[in-house]
């Protein structure tokens, strides 16, 4: 009976192996795959377009039907899909037609760009790759066009549970334009573009335009990437990292849990970290949402050294009780501390589960979290 079952179990496995090589090998030859388009803008530095089409195929378009985008870097909200999402899909996007008008710098800009072929081929690799979402294979179905100030355009593919940034360095053309030939309903509101655009902000936007201007340099910040690993140290060695919920949220809008099988290079500076962890019967869920202008002096200076070759290591290091919390950049021998982090620590026991409030500790006032300039 052992023998027979044995035999049952061993056909069993390698049927399902037989199936997830079929599979795999049926997704690195796929070149067509369900997705759609969609664009967005800076939350302080919102845009409107006129039009905007991703081109695939030959000579296909995909329209975005968005006139009026700020969700922020690399988010996706409200998109219109016109693809089968259970179907065979679309061929991968292979150009840009794109023309807006930036409320904050009073300019027009216009793109229109053709992919090249290194570009289609990474889009093709990241769909035929995919990634794992709490053990379940999963794939990208958003192609995100992000329009920043001076012209500049970044690309992603946006999944459950993953943002991934494939380009940072298209550039659109500062064009002339008259208000009413961007949208001829715009002079039944006012008669020149800076009246429009200035209409066109709400308060925040303002406020943020009159203290920090358009800082074009910031966005090439957020582009840098560097050298270094993410790790949390507990001084409990009875602490237990829950792999499915620690999520890092990146400065240049790239997402993603560690757990997802997509292989780590370089890393943008970290923005927000989230995950849990369990001691015994007790678990903890912490968010660490990192201040901006420390963020982006930290790795500054961290890699300014000649140990910059050296992988970094990015630390969380946690106290034994689950509430004090030193967070470093190392490199090499040097060590830069951040000072304005700040943290939320929810910790749910059996005696407290059914509870409405599990929070545990957190280091501000108020429930504003501090958002970042250019995001």
């Amino acid at each position: 009976m052992k023998k027979h079952l044995l035999v049952g179990l061993l056909a069993a496995t390698l049927c399902v192996m037989v199936i997830a090589c079929n599979n795999k090998q049926d997704m690195s030859t796929r070149t067509k795959f369900p997705w759609v388009a969609n664009v967005t803008a800076p939350r302080n530095y919102p845009v409107e377009v006129k039009y905007s089409f991703v081109g695939f195929g030959q000579g296909q378009k995909y329209p975005i039907m968005s006139s009026f985008a700020n969700a922020g870097i690399g988010i996706s909200k409200g998109e219109v899909s016109f693809a089968d999402l259970d179907g065979e899909g679309l061929a991968m996007p292979n150009r840009l037609e794109v023309l807006w008008l930036s409320y904050t710098e009073r300019k027009f800009y216009k793109a229109d760009i053709a992919f090249s072929e290194k570009l289609q081929a990474r889009i093709l690799s990241l769909f035929q790759e995919g990634y794992e979402n709490e053990q379940k294979h999963e794939n990208y179905s958003c192609f995100l066009v992000t329009l920043l100030p001076g012209g500049k355009i970044w690309l992603y593919l946006n999944g459950i549970a993953r943002y991934s940034l494939v380009c940072d360095t298209l550039q659109a053309d500062a064009i002339d334009m008259a208000l009413g030939d961007f949208d001829k309903d715009a002079l039944l509101v006012d008669s020149t573009v800076e009246d429009y655009c200035k209409g066109n902000l709400n308060k925040e936007q303002v406020a943020n335009l009159k203290k920090n201007g358009v800082p074009y340099e910031l966005w090439s910040k957020y582009q840098e990437r560097f050298n270094y690993d993410i790790e949390f140290e507990f001084e409990d060695n009875l602490c237990k990292i829950d792999s499915f919920h620690f999520a890092k949220h990146f400065i240049n809008g790239e997402f993603n849990y560690a757990c997802d099988g997509v292989k780590v290079g370089e890393l943008s500076r970290p923005k927000q970290l989230y995950l849990k962890w369990n001691v015994a019967d007790t678990t903890y869920t912490g968010e660490f949402f990192f201040d901006e202008q420390e963020v982006l002096d930290m790795f500054s200076k961290g890699f300014s050294h000649k140990t910059a070759n050296v992988r970094g290591t990015f630390m969380v290091k946690v106290s034994k009780y689950n509430n004090r919390f030193d967070i470093y950049l190392q490199v090499g021998d040097y060590k830069y501390y951040l000072k304005n982090s700040q943290i939320d620590v929810f910790k749910v026991t059996p005696e407290n589960e059914k509870d409405n409030d599990h929070l545990f500790y957190w280091n501000y006032e108020g429930e504003e979290v501090r958002k970042y300039i250019g995001a």
